[in-house]
This record gives structure tokens, C-alpha cells and sequence, in this order.
């Protein structure tokens, strides 16, 4: 049974968290938590003190009895993107694969939102046939010490994510500052936080939503928030109306940290993000035109175990179009051709498919490559001379929730050279990369030139094709009437870099269809 289980270890700027699972049934076998504050550090810009690396070590130490005791063998360890951004942050990872033997690998604030939603969001497609659900917007908020995140699910379906560079500490930082010189510091706090929210709606104001019915809101993880709301209320119900929620935020305004500490039983490492996170929250409830908060305790270790059981093969919950969704709003929003966009796609994803046995690249590469067909015309949205490098400029400034940085520097790459330059006339721009990441761009942007070289002239001559690998060749044959010199021409011009990536000529040959 043991081989069954998994455990997560996930190291965040409060602590340390262990959970460990069943793959087979996803039932948790253990869950623990460990506090330790190293964001004071973090957010101070200021390196973590040796005296907090030595607690996690220690703590970490820990975990892995645990895991041993239990004969968990399969566990990795994941650091979130706020202590990543520690100064620091290379020595805490070499520090702590020194005493544990285990590597840390950083998550990105889009990795850990895509994660977090994820026990909810398989909650509200399971619910999406009930009557509330489909009138109800549901927006999942993951408010972390510095950034906060509002994922809108629309009938039960994912529809778009918003990060925004805003949290507790940092709205805690300045209302100390208001506070000494503002007299009327929560308005101008209030006015601050509505600037940084307002572009959740571009051109619109904050009170103003695109669906006009009641919605609600889901924190995430906010377990101190859920507490305190319980105590207020005295009932241990996880939810509260937004007339209720707004009196509470009036009552605690002024609360002094005894009356928090001993009648609200509020943690006293907690006390300085109340005020901020209840401003946050009410803010974020006039944004959205909710009428009612939810609270869930869903978080990233749960997506995290989640992950492994689908990869693992004893889970089917895929939430991939997630991310794929993300880059067609992005596509969207960069006014990128849809009929060219979704034809290339889909002539790199069947290319992707056939060549597997000369490339020999997963699922997740399979992911790369079709971000990187949906959004590798963005660039045209700045000009349209070298536009593969405005489109790599775009992507290398985007969030798309459930890729970590390195993927968006890979798919940015794919996208700057699916045109004319390739990596090999490029070796100044490409030679920071690593040789394995620089193995798959090529191989990746071979394969998005064929497919873009034929529907190049955008004109959607060809809507089939079909691949054979023979002897040293790939034959691609097209299904076509129309004249295709153009395409041959195009064709044979990209297929050099294909060649060179994959050690196979491509060639391209014209089938006719028969009218029906």
C-alpha cells in the first residue's frame, strides 16, 4: 500500500505544511503544519536569518520521520514564490539539501494559484447542473502575504484569473504610514486599494461587474479569516452575507489587539494583517458584486497530490484546459487571427502526436507547444515587422495560471523562433539557456514552423493533413484543391531548421479531395 502513497512538503513564508495521500482514493493519510515566520525577513528585503533556516531544517527533518515512518518513498518538496523572491533564496535551497538530501523546487504565484483552486473548482463543475450555480459567478480569491489572486468560474467553468501585486504585509506597511500621517487613513487606503484592483475590469470602475446578478466569493487557505469571522458570529458556519461581513469590518476598525487576541481568539502573529486582509476582502466585494463570502481550506498541497494521481494514472481530473483557456484570453486580448490561430494549433498538436517516436517529449511538452501555437502571433498586436519578437516580449510579461517561469521562457523562445530567425542563427540570444531547454525549443519550433508555414499566406488552403515517418524522411501530406506553390515554397524555406533540429528531411506532398 505504501507504494500507493505520496506525501507533499510545501515551505511558504508562515511555515511548513506536510500532507500525505492515497493516491488511489486521494484519501488523506496525514496533514501537518508547522509555523515558523520567515516573511518578516522576505518582505523587508533582508535575508533570511540563519536562525529561521536552521528551524526549517530542523522542522523538515521532521516530516521526512514522518513520511519514513509511514514508508512513504515517493515525496518532493516545493518552496512558494514569495520565499523564493527571499534574498537569499539560492542558500536557503542549498542549506536545506544539505541536511535533508532534498531539492527544492520553487513554484510560480501562477503555479500556486492554478493549484490552490483546484479541490474547489472540481466542487463547482460537480455542482455546475444545480439552479444557483448557473446564475452564480463564483470568484476564488487566494489572498498570500503579497499578492492577491480572483479566478472567475462562470456556470462551473473556469473562465479567466487576475493576479495583482498586492497583499496583507504590503497594505500593512502603508496603513502604519497613513496612520501617522492621514487623518482619515482607511479612506486613502481604501482609495489605494481600489487602484490596484480597478484593472481586474479595464476602463470600468470598481462597483462595476459585467454580470449584474448576486455572485459570490471563495477565500482560499484563509484559515485565520475564517476563525475570526466564526468568533464574530458565534456559529461555526462557513459563510457570511455581505451586509454581515461589512459590519464586521466597521466593528474591527478600531479594535484594539487585546480585544482581537481575547475575544476573537485571534492569533497574536496575526494581529497585523487583520485590518489589512478585511479591507482587502470588503474591496474585492464591492469589485465583484458579491453578496456572499464562502470560505474553503483548500490549498496548494492538495493541488499538488492532486497533480501526482492524475500523472500517475489513478486520477482523471485534468486541468489542463485551465491553462489552455488562459492563453486564448491572452490571445484575445492581443487581437491575434483566430481561424490562422486555432489551424496552426492544430497542425502542430497532430505534427507533435505522429513525431513522437523521433522527438520523445510528454504531456507536458505537448502543453508547451500548443501555448506557444495559440499565442506566437501576439507580437502583431505591436507591429508586424519582427513580430516574433514582440511576441516573445508579450509572453515573457505574461501570467498563465499553471505555468511556472520556466515554461513561459520556453514558450516565449518556441514563439520567437517560429518565423524566420532559429536558435542557431541566434547563438548570442540563445546561449544563456541551458543545452537540455535549448534541445526542446528547437525540436518545439521546428514543429510549429511546418505547421505555420502551412496556412502562412492565412488563407486556410489546406485543412488536413497527415504525417508518415519513412527511412531518413517526414512526409507531410497535405489534403488540398488550391494551388499550394505558395505554401511549398514557405514550406521548404522553414523545413531547414527542421532538418537540423530532428536529423529527418520534411517534405510536403499535395493529395487532392474528392467533392462529396
Amino acid at each position: 500500500m505504501a507504494a500507493k502513497y505520496y506525501g507533499v512538503i510545501m515551505v511558504n513564508v508562515q511555515g511548513l505544511e506536510l500532507l500525505i495521500v492515497n493516491l488511489k482514493n486521494l484519501k488523506p493519510i496525514e496533514h501537518v503544519k508547522k509555523d515558523i515566520n520567515l516573511g518578516d525577513d522576505v518582505y523587508q528585503d533582508q535575508p533570511v536569518k540563519y536562525e529561521s533556516v536552521s528551524r526549517v531544517s530542523e522542522a523538515l527533518t521532521g516530516f521526512i520521520q514522518i513520511l519514513n515512518d509511514y514508508g512513504v518513498t515517493n515525496y518532493k518538496l516545493f518552496g512558494s514564490s514569495a520565499l523564493s523572491q527571499a534574498m537569499n533564496s539560492d542558500f536557503i535551497a542549498d542549506q536545506l539539501f544539505l541536511h535533508t538530501g532534498l531539492n527544492i523546487e520553487w513554484l510560480s504565484s501562477s503555479e500556486e494559484t492554478f493549484f490552490r483552486n483546484q479541490n474547489i473548482s472540481t466542487e463547482l463543475k460537480n455542482d455546475a447542473e444545480t439552479e444557483n450555480s448557473s446564475k452564480q459567478t463564483i470568484f476564488l480569491v487566494g489572498i498570500t502575504s503579497g499578492d492577491t489572486t480572483i479566478t472567475e468560474f462562470y456556470k462551473g467553468k473556469f473562465f479567466d484569473s487576475t493576479s495583482f501585486a498586492l497583499g496583507p504585509i504590503k497594505i500593512a506597511e502603508d496603513l502604519q504610514s497613513l496612520r501617522e500621517t492621514a487623518p482619515n487613513s482607511i479612506g486613502l487606503l481604501n482609495d489605494y486599494i481600489d487602484s490596484k484592483l480597478n484593472d481586474f475590469y479595464i476602463g470600468n470602475p470598481a462597483s462595476v461587474v459585467k454580470n449584474q446578478l448576486p455572485n459570490k466569493i471563495i477565500l482560499l487557505g484563509s484559515l485565520p479569516m475564517q476563525s475570526l469571522v466564526q468568533n464574530y458570529k458565534g456559529d461555526s458556519s462557513k459563510t457570511i452575507s455581505t451586509d454581515d461581513f461589512t459590519s464586521l469590518v466597521d466593528d474591527l476598525v478600531d479594535a484594539s489587539d487585546q480585544y482581537l487576541i481575547e475575544k476573537l481568539q485571534v492569533s497574536p502573529d496575526y494581529i497585523p494583517m487583520v485590518l489589512p486582509e478585511l479591507l482587502l476582502t470588503r474591496r474585492i466585494l464591492r469589485l465583484t458584486n458579491a453578496n456572499e463570502i464562502g470560505f474553503s481550506d483548500s490549498g496548494v498541497v492538495d493541488g499538488l497530490v492532486n497533480q501526482e494521481a492524475f500523472e500517475q494514472g489513478y486520477s482523471k481530473r485534468d486541468f489542463t484546459p485551465e491553462i489552455i483557456q488562459m492563453a486564448l484570453n491572452l490571445s484575445k486580448h492581443y487581437d491575434v487571427e483566430p481561424i490562422h490561430r486555432d489551424l496552426v494549433t492544430k497542425f502542430s498538436l497532430h505534427l507533435f502526436d505522429q513525431l513522437k517516436p523521433l522527438h520523445q517529449l510528454g504531456r507536458r511538452e505537448r502543453i508547451l507547444l500548443q501555448v506557444a501555437s495559440i499565442l506566437h502571433d501576439t507580437g502583431n498586436y505591436v507591429g508586424i515587422h519582427e513580430h516574433y519578437l514582440h511576441s516573445e516580449y508579450i509572453i515573457l510579461h505574461s501570467e498563465i495560471i499553471g505555468l511556472s517561469k520556466d515554461d513561459i521562457r520556453v514558450i516565449a523562445a518556441i514563439a520567437r523562433y517560429h518565423s524566420s530567425t532559429t536558435p542557431n542563427e541566434d547563438l548570442i540570444h540563445f546561449q544563456h539557456i541551458s543545452a537540455e531547454s535549448r534541445r526542446l525549443i528547437a525540436k518545439l519550433a521546428a514543429i510549429l514552423r511546418l505547421a505555420d508555414a502551412l496556412d502562412d499566406d492565412r488563407q486556410q488552403k489546406i485543412k488536413k493533413i497527415s504525417v508518415s515517418i519513412k527511412e531518413s524522411k517526414v512526409v507531410i501530406t497535405v489534403f488540398s484543391n488550391a494551388n499550394l506553390a505558395y505554401e511549398n515554397w514557405i514550406f521548404n524555406t522553414k523545413s531547414h531548421f527542421f532538418t537540423e533540429a530532428y536529423g529527418y528531411q520534411a517534405v510536403l506532398k499535395q493529395r487532392g479531395v474528392k467533392a462529396k
